[in-house]
């Protein structure tokens, strides 16, 4: 664009310049050129010369974009080189920023319309493991998660993650994330749909294995007293004090429904967290907030409230939850220092199981009060060289009490743990478990194995 309209317009005028010269060839043995002739031909090349040179620039302007707008006033009227007058209109600068606005508007529908201009990117973890526990046949386990992330435009986000699990010979999936989020603005985004649970620290930020530094979950926090995620939707974002942050989260979502004809008794008065239809028509209103004062550093508390329970019957849950988290790459220590402790309370309100005794153990009524949690410390050798800095050593500490309910048990359990890190998202994991029940339950120890990888 830059060089073909100059070297075509270049061979126009040579041309041209051609034939008038060959028109106006003296005849044979005539080599005089008047003075009057000389001054017409010299005046004519030189206004061509300008008009080339004109036409030059504007093909550049062109092709750069630079075309300088013309300047606001009324027509004006020039002489060409043959001596006529030639009349040109002035544009408006309001005609021009009309033009502006209708170019803009054009270039956003367009943008809008033309396929491929989403992001996308496929991430997830898999694992592979084995696990002999006490009382217990042995056997292997294998997973996979994939996480789909869109990038619609600047503001609009998708995250969807299925879970695909091999139990007892079949093959199972799990919905556990589809969420569209958008950014309302530096410190505030809303998303819709499933999403994990804010107010419980480990599931939304180390429930992936390659993560998790264990091969198994807490008692309390996984699968326990909190649900795992929530179907709904919340609004989050991160509010900056001075050198500190102020993490948020609310949300509202479908409430847990309260199990009060269980096919197993130990489940009595127990929540289920997988209400998807919502029975009893209920909503729970939650929340989290994390404060940290230090890079390393951050400490939080979430809440859960609910009715749960028919709707005539309808008792009120309680979910608290507080957590710490401590990370430093300590230069005395030579590596990476990993403390995370969380522990939670549920309150389920007093109520009547099987008031007929149509079930055969009623009329049965308690409140069900449940805690527990997990303390646990990781150290990563990162400052030594050779072959120690893959290794990490791990203790774990969890509990569950929940003997104060005519149906539950307490159960702790202190795990021990090596992981060998191959790279900074693939890691072996080996560990050992010794667990302690009460009230005459079976102590399950276990040892175990996991590769797991992210990507």
């Amino acid at each position: 664009m830059r060089t073909l309209f100059p070297v075509l317009l270049t061979v126009l005028l040579l041309g041209s310049a051609g034939i008038y010269a060959q028109e106006n060839k003296p005849p044979p043995g005539e080599d005089y050129v008047s003075r009057a002739e000389y001054d017409k031909l010299k005046a004519e090349h030189e206004a061509m010369k300008q008009e080339l040179e004109g036409l030059k620039t504007t093909v550049r302007q062109i092709a750069n974009g630079t075309v300088p707008a013309p300047a606001e006033g009324p027509s004006t009227t020039t002489k060409s080189p043959e001596g006529k007058q030639v009349v040109t209109e002035a544009t408006s600068q309001s005609d021009l920023d009309a033009l502006h606005e209708e170019v803009d508007s054009l270039k956003s529908e367009i943008k809008g319309v033309v396929p491929g201009t989403t992001k996308f990117l496929l991430a997830g973890y898999g694992t592979a493991g084995f696990t002999a526990r006490s009382g217990e046949d042995p056997f292997f386990d294998a997973a996979f998660n994939a996480i789909f992330l869109w990038k619609v435009n600047d503001r609009l986000l998708f995250e969807g993650e299925l879970e695909f699990q091999f139990e007892d010979g079949n093959t199972t999936t799990n919905l556990e994330v589809a969420q569209a989020s958008y950014l309302l603005n530096d410190y505030m985004t809303i998303g819709v749909g499933r999403f994990l649970n804010p107010m419980n620290y480990f599931v939304e930020r180390q429930h992936m294995n390659w993560v998790n530094k264990f091969p198994d979950k807490p008692l309390a926090v996984y699968d326990g007293l909190l649900p795992e995620s929530e179907l709904g939707a919340q609004l989050r974002g991160v509010i900056p004090i001075g050198p500190t942050k102020l993490e948020y989260a609310a949300f509202v979502a479908n409430a847990p429904d309260l199990i009060t004809t269980p096919g197993d008794f130990s489940t009595l008065g127990m929540l289920d967290f997988g209400n998807l239809a919502n029975a009893g028509g209920h909503i729970a209103v939650g929340g989290h907030v994390g404060f940290i004062p230090i890079p390393e550093l951050e400490v939080g508390y979430g809440i859960l409230r609910s009715k749960v329970g028919p709707r005539d019957q309808a008792v009120e849950a309680i979910l608290q939850s507080v957590d710490f988290n401590y990370v430093r790459d300590s230069t005395l220590l030579k590596g990476l220092i990993n403390f995370r402790a969380q522990w939670v309370w549920s309150h389920v309100g007093h109520f009547i199981y099987d008031p007929d005794g149509g079930q055969g153990f009623g009329p049965f009524e308690f409140n069900n009060n449940r805690n527990g949690g997990y303390v646990q410390l990781a150290y990563r050798p990162t400052g030594f060289g050779n072959i120690i800095k893959n290794f990490e050593p791990v203790v774990r500490y969890d509990r569950l009490n929940q003997l104060h309910t005519p149906v539950g048990f307490d159960e702790q359990r202190w795990s021990f743990g090596l992981d060998y890190w191959l790279t900074s998202s693939a890691v072996i994991k080996a560990a050992y478990e010794l667990d302690n029940k009460n009230a005459g339950a079976r102590d399950q120890d276990a040892f175990m194995l996991q590769v797991a990888v992210g990507f």
